[in-house]
């Protein structure tokens, strides 16, 4: 059974935490490369989904508004 990795992104709120997929690559090393970028910020930004609950709290100062997401892995099989 081949075994894919599937890139996640999400953010931390004050309702909890999303995560996002971002697409599947074939290899840990290319998954790996993946997050060091974004990590790095030499990759393009990720735009935050619609449904992201960022976009509809209420709080006027909450200080997790402007954030940067968090980049991750996890292994996949078909």
């Amino acid at each position: 059974m081949p075994m894919q990795f599937e890139l996640i992104y999400g953010y931390i709120h004050c309702r909890g935490r999303t995560a996002y997929s971002a697409g599947y690559v074939d290899t840990a090393e290319e998954a790996e490369a993946w997050v060091r970028q974004h990590e790095c910020g030499t990759a393009p930004a990720m735009k935050i989904p619609p449904g992201d609950p960022v976009r509809s709290c209420l709080a006027a100062y909450c200080p997790f508004k402007r954030q940067k997401p968090w980049f991750s892995f996890r292994a996949h099989s078909d």
